[in-house]
C-alpha cells in the first residue's frame, strides 16, 4: 500500500473513531463510562452528567463504587459485578443508586467487559440507565395488588375465591375458611364442587354454573352448601368469568356469601304467615259458626223458651218442648265443648311433647277398648297390621285414631269392616304434597272401612270445620272431628287426606314423619 494510500486509511480510521467517541460523549439518556480494569471511571457523557450530577472533572480518576449505597458497598456488589463481567463477558443489575447531591435513583446496569487483541480484560464498558420512574410506577402498582390481595385475604364476610378453568381452587381467603370450615392448604387444588351436597354434584349443578359463567360472563344461585364438618349453610354465589387481553377464559372468580340466619328468618316469617293464614281461615269458619251453627240450637231454646211459657198449663205440650229445648241445650252444649276442644289443640305449641316414642299399636288397641260395646253392637271387626312407633303426643294420636275409628263406625249401615294398616313412603310419593312436608320419608297410616263414604268433591273441604256432608237426623255428631285430625297431623308435622267411593266406603290416609 502507498504512504498516500496508508495515511488515507488512517484518517478515516481516525474520522470514524472521533465520530463514534463524539457520539457517544452526546447521549443523554445513557449514562456510558469506561473504567479500567480495576474499576476507576476513565470518561464521562453527557448522560452520565445528567444522571448523576457530576461534571467530568469531578468524577473521572474515581471509583465507580461512589454511585453505590452503603449496603451494597459493605455486601462488596461493584466487585462482584466486575468479576461476573470478567468470567462471563457481561454482568446486569438493578438496584437503588446515589447522585452527587445524595438523593437516589433506580439505576438499570449493564457492564460488559473489554478485551485485548489476547482476549485479555483491559476495561469495562459501564451502561446505566435511570428507571426512577418506572420503578415507582411499578412499586406503586405491586403495592396496590398486594393491598388488593391482603384485602381479599383478609374478607370474613364472604368467601372469595379464585378457580382456574376446570373449577380447580387456586386460592382461599379468611372468609372462605370462615364460612366453610377448610384450611387453605386442605382445599387448593381441589375442585370447588367439593362444596356443593351430593344431590347437586349428582345433578350437575357445579358444571352448569361454570358453564352459564362462560356463556353469560356470570352466575348467580342460591341454595345449600356444605361445610367441611357436614353441616349445611345456605350460601348465594356469584361466579365470575375471568378473561386475557385476548378475551380468552382463564378462570373464574367465585364470592359466597353465607344467608343462613336471613334464610331461617325468611322460612319463619313464611310459616308464621301461612300459619296467620290459617289461623284467618280458621277464624272465619268460628264466625259462621257463631252466626250459624250456634245460633240455630240457640234461637230453639228461645222459641221452646217463649211456648212453654204461653202453654205452661199444658203438661203434655210443655213435656214435648221440654225435651226439645234439653236437646238443643245439648246440642249447644255439645257444640261449644267441640269448639273448645280444637281451640286447645290448636294452641298446643308444646314441642317437647312430640318428642316421645308412641307405638301406635297401643294407640290402636285402647281406643278399641273404648269402643267395645259399640264394636259388638254393630258386630264390627276391625283390623290391625302392624302399625309403626313414631314421634309424638299420646293424648293427641289416641284422639285422631279415636276420631277416625269412631267415623266409620258411625258412618256405616252393613256392618262395618274396618281395617288400620301402615308403610313407608317418600315424600315424592305423596299425591300433591304441601310445601310445609320438609321430610325426605313419612309413615303413611291407612284407615279403611266399607261405610257410607262420601262423594269424591267433598275430599278437600272434609276437614274444615262443621263441615257436615250427612243429615244430623240420620248421623249424629258435630262436625269438628275430622278438623280436630287435621289439627292433631298438623301438629305432628304430618298430613292427613280422605278418598271415597261413595257408598262403598272411604280411606284416610294419615302421613307422619319417619324419625332418623
Amino acid at each position: 500500500m502507498a504512504m498516500g494510500q496508508l495515511k488515507l486509511a488512517s484518517n478515516t480510521f481516525s474520522g470514524r473513531n472521533d465520530i463514534y467517541q463524539k457520539m457517544i460523549e452526546e447521549i443523554q439518556d445513557y449514562a456510558i463510562i469506561f473504567l479500567d480494569k480495576d474499576g476507576i471511571i476513565q470518561n464521562w457523557n453527557k448522560g452520565a452528567e445528567k444522571i448523576k450530577q457530576y461534571a467530568e472533572k469531578e468524577i473521572v480518576g474515581k471509583h465507580f463504587s461512589i454511585f453505590y449505597l452503603p449496603d451494597d458497598i459493605a455486601s462488596n456488589l461493584p466487585q462482584k459485578l466486575l468479576n461476573e463481567a470478567r468470567e462471563n463477558g457481561r454482568a446486569a443489575q438493578e438496584g437503588w443508586r446515589k447522585r452527587k447531591d445524595g438523593s437516589k435513583f433506580w439505576g438499570s446496569i449493564t457492564i460488559t467487559a473489554i478485551h485485548d487483541e489476547d482476549y485479555n480484560v483491559i476495561g469495562y464498558c459501564k451502561v446505566t440507565r435511570d428507571l426512577t420512574e418506572k420503578k415507582i410506577a411499578e412499586d406503586a402498582l405491586r403495592m396496590s395488588e398486594e393491598r388488593y390481595h391482603q384485602m381479599i385475604a383478609e374478607v370474613q364476610d364472604y368467601a372469595i375465591i379464585l378457580l382456574n378453568e376446570q373449577g380447580i381452587i387456586q386460592n382461599w381467603n379468611a372468609g372462605a375458611e370462615n364460612i366453610k370450615g377448610y384450611r387453605g392448604d386442605e382445599v387448593i387444588g381441589k375442585n370447588f364442587e367439593l362444596f356443593y351436597t351430593k344431590e347437586d354434584r349428582e345433578g350437575g349443578l357445579p358444571v352448569r354454573l361454570l358453564n352459564k359463567a362462560r356463556e353469560n360472563g356470570k352466575a348467580v344461585h342460591e341454595g345449600w352448601r356444605v361445610r367441611k364438618n357436614g353441616t349445611k349453610f345456605w350460601g348465594t354465589i356469584v361466579i365470575t368469568a375471568l378473561h386475557n387481553k385476548d378475551g380468552n377464559i382463564i378462570g373464574f372468580s367465585k364470592v359466597t356469601r353465607d344467608l343462613t340466619q336471613q334464610k331461617i328468618a325468611e322460612e319463619k316469617l313464611a310459616t308464621y304467615t301461612s300459619e296467620l293464614e290459617i289461623q284467618n281461615g280458621e277464624l272465619e269458619q268460628f264466625a259462621f259458626v257463631a252466626s250459624h251453627d250456634l245460633q240455630e240450637p240457640l234461637r230453639k231454646i228461645q222459641i221452646f223458651s217463649e211456648l212453654i211459657q204461653e202453654n205452661y198449663e199444658n203438661k203434655d205440650f210443655v213435656k214435648k218442648y221440654f225435651e226439645k229445648l234439653n236437646w238443643s241445650a245439648k246440642r249447644m252444649g255439645a257444640l261449644i265443648k267441640s269448639l273448645l276442644d280444637y281451640s286447645r289443640l290448636a294452641k298446643d305449641n308444646d314441642r317437647d311433647s312430640l318428642t316421645i316414642e308412641i307405638d301406635l299399636n297401643s294407640i290402636a288397641n285402647e281406643v278399641l277398648q273404648d269402643f267395645e260395646l259399640l264394636i259388638d253392637e254393630k258386630k264390627a271387626v276391625v283390623i290391625i297390621e302392624n302399625l309403626p312407633v313414631v314421634s309424638g303426643n299420646q293424648m293427641q294420636l289416641g284422639q285422631l285414631f279415636s276420631n277416625l275409628i269412631s267415623n266409620s263406625l258411625k258412618f256405616s249401615e252393613l256392618s262395618p269392616v274396618i281395617k288400620l294398616s301402615a308403610t313407608i313412603v317418600r315424600k315424592d310419593q305423596i299425591p300433591d304434597p304441601p310445601k310445609m312436608l320438609a321430610d325426605s320419608k313419612y309413615h303413611q297410616i291407612i284407615f279403611e272401612d266399607n261405610g257410607i263414604g262420601f262423594e269424591e268433591q267433598y275430599n278437600k273441604i272434609i276437614f274444615s270445620l262443621f263441615q257436615r256432608l250427612h243429615g244430623k237426623k240420620d248421623y249424629a255428631g258435630t262436625g269438628i272431628g275430622l278438623a280436630l285430625c287435621k289439627k292433631i297431623v298438623e301438629n305432628h308435622n304430618g298430613l292427613i287426606t280422605a278418598t271415597s267411593d261413595f257408598g262403598k266406603g272411604a280411606t284416610f290416609n294419615v302421613y307422619l314423619p319417619v324419625q332418623p
